[in-house]
């Protein structure tokens, strides 16, 4: 790079410094992957980063511009100066954070490498551009009608790469939805069958009068109650709109992390709860969704992993009532206003549901600890005239 500062003119030298970067981590780092580029243009943007704070830095203190780019001691000086700068730039968590955000969008998005591929030759036409030709004035404002016309068409790419991935998450979901009702199909299927089996067995017990048919019945309710049967039946006790696709997400989450979960819905929910218009009804949805991410991963850190969620109605009050198991020590003074014992970076599920509550006043939202489960309250105010 000493070199290249030295020898190399300044039009030539971005793309250089990006070939000698992407060497270096190729053949010396065993990164052997297309990302390289993109971790080379990050290491560049850093640099012009630095360069620019550090060579204002040095005109401020007298240090002539022109000894800076003429001198080669001072243009050693400058660029140690730059490199030093630039790490610990990046030891800075903020500018890390952003670094680390921009590859994790990459890993999300194998095309967009192809994307700045292109747009790195672009970026170094024009500034060739602009260094090899500076005859007309309006060359000038042509280069940044170029560059913002770059980056427009980055921006809409990067705005459609969004769109994909949202919708595909949402076939994701629907797949699994559809994977789950398949196997609810076929093993209904075999209970319909079994369930013969069992009435043969009861008869057996009954034409005996045997003191074993009801102990014999009350395993098959038993068992029943552990059956996606069961599980539908307490789903379809909610309205379409969102509720009930909402929680057999959640539930099937359950089932992939191992919680045992246990639901109970009271009759007469869903007919309250269609009293609400659809506004109110996203709401409940997204304070449900957070309160349910929130009790999957406390309860997926414990030995013991359960979660009960119970639907009880009350004149006209609904209250979704959350169980989970959780470990260590939970400060409940702290909760909703942003606080989380998943560390920092997370949380902001429950200022979003906090606002959600703030500005509705048909929510009330409370929370209570026991020694086996952390319990999580929603209670919605129902008024049949709106």
């Amino acid at each position: 790079c000493i070199v290249s500062f030295i020898y190399i003119k300044n039009q030539f030298r971005f793309v250089l410094t990006i070939m000698i970067i992407s060497l270096i981590m190729y053949f010396i780092l065993k990164i052997k992957d297309k990302k390289i580029v993109l971790y080379s243009f990050n290491s560049v943007i850093l640099l012009s980063f630095s360069e620019i704070l550090i060579t204002t830095f040095l005109v401020i203190i007298g240090v002539n511009s022109k000894m800076i780019v003429n001198n080669v001691y001072y243009n050693l000086i400058a660029n140690f100066l730059i490199s030093i700068f630039s790490i610990v730039c990046i030891n800075i968590s903020f500018i890390a954070g952003i670094i680390k955000k921009i590859i994790k969008l990459f890993d999300k998005n194998k095309k967009l490498i192809n994307y700045l591929y292109v747009f790195l030759i672009v970026l170094y036409v024009v500034v060739s551009k602009n260094g090899l030709e500076l005859i007309l004035k309006s060359n000038y404002y042509i280069n940044i009608l170029i560059m913002f016309s770059i980056i427009i068409v980055i921006a809409l790419i990067l705005k459609n790469e969004f769109k994909y991935n949202q919708i595909n998450e949402q076939n994701k979901q629907m797949l699994n939805y559809v994977t789950k009702y398949e196997k609810i199909i076929t093993e209904q299927g075999k209970a319909n069958h079994e369930f013969k089996n069992q009435l043969m067995v009861i008869r057996g017990y009954a034409q005996m009068n045997s003191p074993r048919l009801i102990e014999y019945i009350d395993s098959i309710v038993e068992d029943t109650r552990k059956t996606s049967s069961y599980l539908i039946s307490q789903l379809n006790k909610f309205p379409d709109g969102g509720i009930k696709g909402l929680l057999y997400y959640k539930l099937s989450s359950m089932d992939d992390f191992n919680i045992k979960y246990d639901i109970n819905v009271e009759s007469g929910v869903k007919t309250k709860l269609q009293a609400l218009n659809i506004n109110v009804y996203k709401n409940i949805t997204k304070i449900l969704g957070v309160r349910l991410d929130n009790a999957i991963d406390a309860s997926r850190n414990t030995k013991v992993k359960k979660i009960i969620i119970s639907v009880l109605k009350n004149k006209n009050i609904v209250i979704f009532r959350i169980y989970n198991t959780y470990k260590g020590n939970l400060d409940i003074s702290k909760i909703g206003t942003g606080y989380t014992t998943k560390g920092k970076g997370h949380g902001f599920g429950l200022k979003l549901v906090k606002d959600i509550i703030n500005n509705n006043k048909i929510f009330n939202l409370t929370s209570e600890i026991t020694e086996e489960y952390y319990i999580n309250n929603l209670e919605i105010e129902i008024n049949s005239k709106k």
